[in-house]
């Protein structure tokens, strides 16, 4: 009986070892688990703080996706290097300098071009015409106007897609700015202020109310165009005629008419086409698809004016 007893004992001693080393082997195991899933935790934490400072979603199993690991710092105004650059040339390029001597291109280039130009805005319809634009991976120039002081920030961002801003005088009215040559500078001195403040800088380019063979301005200040005309020149703006229009700066006209209209380019390899941006030019929105689908159907491409464009000019009538 004492020796059974004995082994009674014995096995007992056996089977609560065998329990304490099962837990502590548990024990062991659970601790192994949560160190395992904390770093994994601080790992998912770590990747979701990176995504949430670059703007990136994290990839499904929560990693940062490769393109957004960076040593690079990025410029301090988070203006893109590139960005900076262009918006530079862009400057030196379309920039007012009375001093720089440019070689104007009298004549076509050779290449199949629409340089685009509406007049009049901002206004209601600018952001649908650059829309259209944009579809088409068209560019333009806009002439602009203190007209619809509610619409400026089309200006500049007409200007951030790409197109080139001139200037059309502030008023567009033919009494103010034809009353003499000192009240057409203030005039678009005006404008050249509204477009600084848009874009950062003035322009060269200008379009004369009525084009530069208007004689309208002859019941306001006889012989006035030909004074402005070299005067411009000579305080280093360039003025941009047409010599091809939509025919809506008379009015309203229905969609088939202004596309036939636009599309009359006859021989012109350079194409300085005249449309119009005001309010009630809805038509002028309505067919401008009809004018581009069918110019770059001839295998023109759409250009917003520069330097290097071809200037147009009317001759003078007063």
């Amino acid at each position: 009986m004492a020796e059974k007893s004995d082994k009674d004992t014995r096995r007992a001693t056996r089977r609560s070892d065998a329990r304490r080393g099962a837990g502590v082997s548990l024990a062991l195991a659970v601790v192994g688990l949560l160190a395992v899933v904390g770093v994994a935790i601080a790992a998912v934490s770590y990747a979701s703080s990176a995504n949430a400072g670059s703007g990136e979603a994290a990839s499904p199993d929560g990693s940062i996706p490769r393109e957004v690991v960076s040593d690079q710092v990025a410029p301090s105004n988070d203006v893109p290097a590139s960005d900076s650059t262009d918006d530079a040339a862009r400057q030196a390029d379309l920039g007012l300098d009375p001093t720089r001597a440019t070689d104007w291109l009298d004549h076509s280039n050779g290449e199949k071009t629409v340089y685009l130009t509406f007049d009049d805005g901002p206004s209601e319809n600018t952001e649908k015409v650059l829309d259209i634009l944009d579809k088409y991976g068209a560019h333009a120039t806009f002439f602009v106007t203190g007209m619809k002081p509610n619409y400026y920030d089309m200006i500049g961002e007409a200007y951030r897609r790409g197109n080139t801003i001139g200037m059309h005088t502030f008023t567009h009215d033919y009494a103010t700015c034809y009353a003499s040559v000192d009240a057409y500078f203030a005039d678009l001195g005006q404008i050249a202020q509204v477009v600084k403040d848009q874009i950062g800088y003035v322009p060269y380019l200008v379009r004369f109310p009525g084009g530069s063979s208007n004689t309208v301005s002859r019941s306001y200040c006889p012989g006035i165009m030909s004074t402005l005309a070299p005067e411009l020149l000579a305080r280093g703006y360039q003025y941009y005629d047409w010599n091809v229009s939509s025919g809506d700066g008379g009015g309203t006209l229905p969609v088939d008419e202004l596309v036939a209209n636009a599309t009359s380019y006859g021989n012109f390899t350079n194409v300085i086409l005249l449309c119009h941006d005001s309010s009630p030019k809805t038509t002028t929105v309505e067919a401008l698809p009809q004018i581009i689908e069918y110019y770059q159907a001839q295998g023109f491409v759409f250009k917003a004016i520069t330097r290097e464009t071809v200037v147009v000019h009317h001759g003078i009538q007063n």
